[in-house]
């Protein structure tokens, strides 16, 4: 499904989260690390990541004995198997979204929240009700680490550790 792509695409719509994205191809880093390098917005950058299904984590033992175990990331996809077929209308239409300015996008991702919390989970039915092209709908929910897709479903996201 197209919608797919949305995730991976935003990882390289800002400079920091693809910086983040090349560094963790190479290396595994704490999040401690990662925010030395890169500074905030870092976590968002992992979040993407995982919500795009692209990130590893693994624990590193403290090199004190008194000290805490810390996660540590690291992305090893570096390409990208596609076959699908889309009209240029939606491929633009899933770009848009990707590309979004953020206060446009927060807005519609609280309308989607909106119709969610009132009941209205499904993708036709939030489309109709919002008057929005349900691949809108779709890649909305699929780049918004706010809500989950699943099949014809919109849900409310857990707020996950990274």
């Amino acid at each position: 499904d197209i919608v797919e792509f949305v995730p991976i695409l935003h990882i390289f719509s800002t400079n920091l989260y693809k910086n983040v994205y090349d560094t963790l191809l190479t290396e595994w880093l704490t999040l401690a690390e990662l925010k030395e390098r890169f500074g905030e917005g870092v976590e968002e950058a992992l979040r993407i990541l995982k919500h795009a299904g692209m990130l590893e984590t693994k624990w590193r033992m403290p090199s004190e004995p008194a000290g805490k175990p810390e996660k540590e990331y690291h992305v090893s996809y570096t390409h990208i198997s596609a076959n699908f077929y889309a009209s240029l209308r939606d491929f633009n239409r899933m770009l848009e979204v990707v590309f979004m300015p953020d206060d446009e996008f927060e807005e519609m991702v609280s309308r989607i929240i909106q119709e969610v919390k009132a009941g209205k989970m499904s993708v036709p039915h939030i489309s109709r009700s919002l008057g929005l092209d349900a691949l809108i709908i779709r890649a909305v929910a699929k780049r918004s680490l706010k809500l989950n897709i699943k099949g014809q479903l919109v849900e409310l996201a857990k707020d996950e550790e990274i």
